[in-house]
């Protein structure tokens, strides 16, 4: 299996936001990627690493393209991943452990294990079984996870449509997240409680789309006692005035209201002894005849029976006139409610009115005959006096509307909320059954899954088992001694076979002193030499070196060089990584005589070159994966390159650069520095400061050189405890003085350095 790109490393050590670029050529079967120290090296070696262990990566997002599919990092335990082999660091730490303690082995096949061999194809084939299994149930469980993912992104949608409102705003951005919150919180009970009958959710829908609405005052209405009412009127009714009558006013109610009416128009004020109709004198006998008969009785009682004909006249306009609240003025759905109610209290108070008409009329007969006596009863026979209690009960359900629509317009927002909230339990209860039906499929999917990787580990390790019974490792401790020999020019440093393993001794002794060089010298080629593990097809695998010559000299790495090239020639897939300039021209150049190198398409190159670098984009230093710089890949020397990025940076025409960009480039300036005096003055000591003396130039700015060098150096020999920002702060400057010394110490050497790095800079210049 090929890895073909890393798609992504997001929030992943160094690696903050890291997207495959779309100009970038994939990877080939041999790799080599160049970076200095800082650069993301390891944490790149450590994402193959997670590959060999089949482990999840949990720290950010990583994404593999292997063979063209997608391979989340999240996903490493339950893929099918190809073979990896990891050389680094921690590969070394785990190697070389304390005095005494062994190194795992490396196993072949003995020559008497035929039988045993035997049961390791039974189990093989057992095994390849029990992997198809595991990739149907993988499959399965897939499937499932997307149908209840399908599912709930679906009733999300739906609540959303059906809830999104600018005064509920939590559901316009409902999503499934929200929706596996709710429903995950309920059982069997509570949302048995949560559904709805239609005409409530339409209720409810009508109040979460409403407006808010002014409040409403409540009816009110004192209503009077009916029955001592009709006591008072019948009374009333029953009684006639005691007087001194003349019959001819008594016996015509509309002549008598006249002449009482013209008797008051003749006295008091008005006294007069003329009749204002006819002009005839009105004789003194008249007056007191028509006196006796409207005396002070007569007056009192007809102002009695007048005031109760008032009353019942004023409460039958008060029932008349009583008003409920338009349906426009509630919310839709208190509209509805209110209807059936007020219909059955109007017509409660048309019963009431009716009857107080009814009694109203009696009372004006009344003043019409004062002197007879009326009965209320036969008059309303059949007219039952209206039951005040019920006229109070029939207003209170209205009131109880009122108060509901108020209640909604003080807190309205709330209101709303709860009417939102309400319909989400609703549909969220109805969509119970189905979401627990689809998460029982996906557990039983899920526990399926476990018993097939069970059952795969439990065969692989049986095959393990059995293995190690029918191997032996003393061929492969003797071909390392010899090979550690040669590799390091002596044979002080051996293994020691033992039953489970290997020990490190020197002479006799344990080894407890081992060098830097000396462990990875060992680590290194037990590395190179476990790829010959029967466990391993190097043919289809993948190796990955990391910096096999930290710390090795000189002659050393190109024996390193050596031994990688022919164990790793035959591999399925080469990834080599390195800082050391020296590995690296040497790996390019195995790389560029590889068969088909010389294509023009990249892409079909078997040999791919690639470097690591650091940009801060946003102030936050991330580490990116690119094409090798040309200067890097068609030139010998690291010096073009160092050439180029001095320059690049001394020209750089950013008005606001973070000092954080400058941090790689004063040990980039010294390593220029020192190669070039290196050249320009090979005798004498190798000290750039002593060096740097002998160049004619401003003695201000090779001294600002040195301090530059001094503070920022990564360089043993060029250190100081503090670090000045004022210092870095000045390096375009400080980098344009030292191209400007290489210029004026040797310009042949400049001039030919500038039409490389930047032709065009060059000619205008000449």
């Amino acid at each position: 299996m090929m890895i073909n790109r890393i798609n992504k490393i997001k929030a992943h050590r160094i690696f903050r936001a890291f997207t495959w670029p779309a100009d970038l050529h994939p990877f080939g079967q041999f790799n080599l990627i160049y970076g200095l120290n800082g650069t993301g090296k390891t944490a790149l070696s450590s994402l193959f690493c997670h590959l060999q262990t089949r482990s999840a990566i949990t720290e950010g997002e990583v994404e593999f393209e292997i063979e063209g599919a997608k391979v989340s990092g999240s996903a490493f335990a339950t893929t099918q991943l190809p073979e990896v082999r990891v050389f680094n660091s921690d590969f070394i730490a785990s190697t070389i452990l304390a005095a005494g303690k062994q190194m795992d082995p490396i196993y072949y096949l003995g020559e008497d294990s035929v039988k045993k061999r035997k049961q390791v194809t039974t189990l093989k084939e057992e095994l390849a079984v029990a992997e198809t299994k595991q990739t149907r149930a993988r499959s399965d469980q897939s499937l499932s996870e997307k149908a209840l993912d399908d599912f709930c992104i679906s009733k999300a949608k739906v609540i959303k449509e059906l809830l999104i409102s600018a005064r509920a705003v939590k559901y316009n951005n409902y999503d499934k997240r929200s929706f596996k919150q709710a429903i995950e919180m309920l059982t069997e009970s509570s949302a048995t409680a949560a559904l709805l009958a239609d005409e409530d959710k339409e209720g409810l829908k009508k109040q979460k789309d409403a407006q808010p609405k002014d409040a409403i005052p409540l009816v009110t209405l004192e209503l009077p006692d009916f029955d001592r009412l009709a006591v008072d009127a019948e009374t009333l009714l029953k009684r006639s005035v005691v007087s001194q009558v003349l019959d001819e006013l008594a016996a015509d109610s509309d002549v008598g209201s006249w002449v009482q009416r013209g008797l008051s128009l003749h006295s008091g004020d008005r006294k007069t002894d003329v009749c204002r109709f006819c002009g005839q004198s009105i004789s003194a006998s008249r007056v007191q005849e028509l006196q006796a008969h409207f005396n002070d009785a007569f007056t009192t009682f007809q102002q009695e029976v007048a005031r109760l004909a008032q009353r019942v006249e004023s409460l039958q306009a008060l029932l008349e006139g009583l008003q409920f609240p338009e349906s426009s003025r509630l919310y839709d759905h208190l509209a509805t409610e209110l209807q059936p109610t007020a219909l059955e209290t109007r017509q409660l108070l048309d019963k009431a009115t009716a009857y107080l008409g009814l009694v109203h009329g009696v009372l004006l007969r009344k003043q019409e005959s004062l002197f007879a006596t009326i009965s209320l009863g036969n008059a309303l026979i059949d007219k039952p006096s209206p039951d005040r209690t019920a006229l109070i009960k029939a207003i209170g359900p209205v009131n109880a509307v009122i108060e509901k629509h108020n209640t909604i317009t003080e807190d309205f927002q709330s209101q709303v909320q709860k009417a939102s909230e309400a319909l989400e339990q609703c549909y969220v209860a109805e969509a119970f059954p189905e979401y627990r039906r689809l998460t029982d499929q996906v557990s039983a999917c899920t526990s399926a899954l476990q018993a097939c990787v069970s059952e795969c580990t439990t065969l692989s390790n049986k095959i393990a088992a059995i293995e190690r019974e029918i191997v032996e490792h003393r061929r492969p401790a003797e071909e390392l001694n010899a090979e550690l020999c040669s590799y390091l020019g002596r044979n002080d440093l051996r293994l020691e076979v033992k039953e489970s393993g290997y020990a490190m001794r020197r002479g006799k002794q344990p080894a407890t002193d081992l060098s830097e060089g000396e462990k990875t010298a060992i680590a290194f080629l037990y590395f190179l030499k476990s790829l010959q593990d029967k466990s391993f097809d190097l043919a289809k695998g993948v190796v990955v070196v990391d910096d096999p010559v930290s710390s090795l000299d000189g002659n050393a790495l190109f024996s390193a060089f050596g031994y990688m090239k022919e164990r790793t020639k035959a591999a399925g897939q080469l990834f080599v990584l390195t800082h050391s300039f020296g590995f690296f021209r040497q790996v390019k150049n195995w790389f560029h005589h590889l068969p088909n190198q010389k294509k023009n398409n990249p892409n079909l190159r078997p040999g791919r070159f690639f470097m690591l670098h650091t940009v801060c984009p946003d102030g936050e230093r991330t580490a990116v994966l690119a094409a090798l710089d040309k200067l890097l890949e068609e030139y010998e020397s690291e010096y073009h390159y160092l050439f180029k990025r001095i320059h690049v940076e001394a020209h750089r025409e950013d008005a606001h650069v973070l000092l954080e960009n400058y941090y790689g480039v004063p040990n980039q300036a010294r390593r220029l520095l020192e190669t070039f005096l290196a050249f320009r003055y090979p005798d004498g000591p190798n000290d750039v400061s002593k060096k740097i003396d002998r160049v004619t130039f401003d003695s201000g700015k090779k001294t600002r050189i040195l301090r530059f060098l001094h503070t920022y150096s990564h360089s043993g020999s060029i250190a100081e405890p503090e670090h000045d920002p004022s210092i870095l702060s000045e390096t375009k400057a400080v980098l344009s003085d030292l191209l400007d010394l290489i210029k004026e110490c040797d310009p042949t050497h400049y001039d030919g350095m500038m039409r490389i790095v930047a032709p065009r800079e060059a000619t205008t210049d000449e």
